[in-house]
């Protein structure tokens, strides 16, 4: 955007001062970030505003350089001529036609922080989740969080600015225009001669740049660049416009096989509208062909406990989107071809293609059986499940011996790494260790010590595990099988996890014959003994409680 000089010029100017440089980022289509709103916390004249006009509003908006949101932003009642009452929303000034966007709002009470406020119809588009520093962000449809409005604070300066393609997305759903106005004064030590008077205006833009004098000695001279620009809106169908994101389906091609003559794989499209079924051969792999994975593709769910569930039949994230899935004797992870192109977005297929490979180790047996066969078939519960089960029903035997919860309440955030603990993705130390460590923080950190003591025979000064096996043996029953598995967790974690590993480390992996095995293996071993333990002492305690009664 330019501006043309009428009378004087931009030389000997600092260079803050000159509206080029405002000027010239302005760009009505942007694709990056755009501001909204910028206010000078210190003693400089500067703000800048935007508000909402519909197509029809924007001449009127740019017939002026001086700002024009009209009484948007406060809300107000008033009697009018004729003894009827006028309330005024604050949402819309039909006689500038103006609809209130955003601003920041300040408080009577000067302690108060201001508070940044958006136009409900904003915020809600896009399902947009705040943030602890004050921003946005939305979820898109495969999920992952994607940035809307990000706020920039300093000493001097606050700013707020929004992502310009979801704003031009939102500006056409609306059909509105975004009017975005701005005032800046630079104050100088000489007043410029000649007297500086300039323009810039298009159909897109309007401003108006001038110089004058102010009675002070230090800084008596000032130049102020006024005016508005546009923010104009995407071109798009109303049927894009049903989704706040952009949503650009493909279907890449999976190996599904290989051809016994060539040894080269053969690949299927996955777009389940070309694919056979039973109802329709088309010529192309049935819609149910398996299709495998090497285990490492639920990685990036697994590390996001809050965000995916991950089991041996299904991944889901959020309420957005679901798959189911299998795991076949080699540990791949197997799906089926139609539910990579119909149950996947888009944007993860991608993904997992990167660790697609050709069948090898046949069928998951227990999902043929339920997905093919129809039969009603769970298969051997997983060991995850056992541990979750195990642990709910010690917690219930023991708080029946001691008379109250043994488990203090869940922090939140411990809370969803338990439930997301999930089978090992890879054999790296760090994935087991992880693993390991959040088993130990919810079956044994998690116990309360005072209800513990409580057991006969226990220490009331002992530590948890030594309050049950001192327990066990009260009733005369071999600690050994049911306290050793905890001890193990407990040592691995404190041996070699939550501390530098050390030669105990070794010693304890000898000790419960895990030191010949991988990582991943040594975590689903761990997990099973623990179960056990958990199982065997739950039935201890459900059985002295029935001959306490008896």
């Amino acid at each position: 955007m330019t501006i043309t000089y009428k009378r004087g010029s931009n030389e000997g100017l600092p260079e803050h001062a000159k509206p080029e440089v405002h000027l010239t980022g302005l760009n009505p289509t942007p694709t990056d970030w755009v501001t909204v709103l910028h206010e000078a916390l210190d003693r400089r004249d500067l703000a800048l505003g935007s508000y909402l006009t519909p197509a029809a509003g924007t001449e009127y908006a740019l017939a002026d350089a001086s700002w024009t949101h009209g009484t948007l932003g406060s809300a107000g009642a008033y009697e009018d001529g004729h003894g009827a009452l006028v309330f005024d929303d604050g949402l819309t000034d039909d006689s500038h036609h103006s609809e209130f966007f955003v601003q920041r709002r300040r408080h009577q009470q000067p302690h108060v922080e201001p508070t940044i406020e958006f136009t409900p119809s904003f915020l809600w588009y896009f399902e947009a989740i705040p943030r602890k520093d004050g921003g946005w962000y939305y979820l898109d449809d495969a999920g992952r969080d994607q940035d809307l409005v990000r706020v920039r604070q300093t000493e001097s300066d606050l700013t707020i600015e929004i992502a310009a393609l979801p704003l031009r997305r939102y500006l056409a759903a609306r059909q509105r225009f975004l009017v975005v106005q701005y005032d800046r004064v630079a104050r100088l030590v000489d007043v410029p001669d000649p007297k500086i008077e300039a323009v810039g205006r298009s159909t897109h833009h309007h401003y108006v740049f001038h110089s004058g004098e102010i009675g002070s000695k230090q800084l008596p001279g000032f130049v102020r660049l006024l005016g508005k620009h546009l923010i104009l809106p995407l071109t798009m169908t109303p049927a894009e416009l049903s989704y706040p994101y952009p949503r650009h389906e493909e279907y890449p091609q999976f190996k599904i096989g290989v051809d016994a003559a060539t040894g080269q794989p053969i690949v299927s499209t996955c777009n389940p509208d070309q694919l056979s079924d039973y109802f329709n051969d088309r010529g192309t792999p049935h819609y149910l062909t398996p299709v495998y994975f090497r285990r490492d593709v639920l990685r990036r769910y697994t590390s996001e406990p809050s965000r995916y569930q991950v089991d041996n039949n299904r991944l889901t994230c959020l309420g957005l989107w679901g798959i189911s899935i299998g795991r076949n004797k080699e540990g791949l992870v197997e799906a089926y071809l139609g539910d990579l192109g119909r149950d996947l977005p888009s944007a993860e297929r991608s993904h997992w293609l990167s660790f697609n490979e050709v069948p090898n180790g046949g069928l998951d047996q227990a999902r043929f059986r339920r997905d093919i066969l129809g039969q009603w078939y769970d298969g051997a519960p997983g060991p995850l499940r056992s541990l979750a089960t195990a642990r709910q029903r010690f917690s219930t035997a023991m708080t029946q011996v001691t008379g109250q919860e043994i488990y203090r309440p869940w922090d939140a955030a411990d809370k969803v790494a338990f439930d997301g603990m999930h089978m090992p993705t890879s054999s790296e130390q760090q994935e087991t260790d992880n693993q390991i460590l959040t088993l130990a923080k919810g079956v044994i950190d998690y116990l309360d010590v005072k209800a513990i003591r409580k057991l006969p025979g226990a220490d009331p000064k002992g530590t948890t595990i030594n309050c049950i096996e001192a327990w066990v043996k009260e009733l005369g029953e071999d600690p050994v099988p049911l306290i050793s598995p905890l001890r193990l967790l407990q040592g691995l974690r404190s041996t070699g996890i939550a501390h530098p590993r050390s030669k105990d480390w070794q010693a304890t992996l000898v000790r419960a014959g895990l030191d010949k095995l991988q990582p991943d293996e040594q975590f689903v071993r761990v997990l099973a003994l623990t179960a056990d333990a958990l199982n065997g002492l739950a039935e201890l305690a459900g059985g002295h409680e029935a001959n306490t009664q008896g």
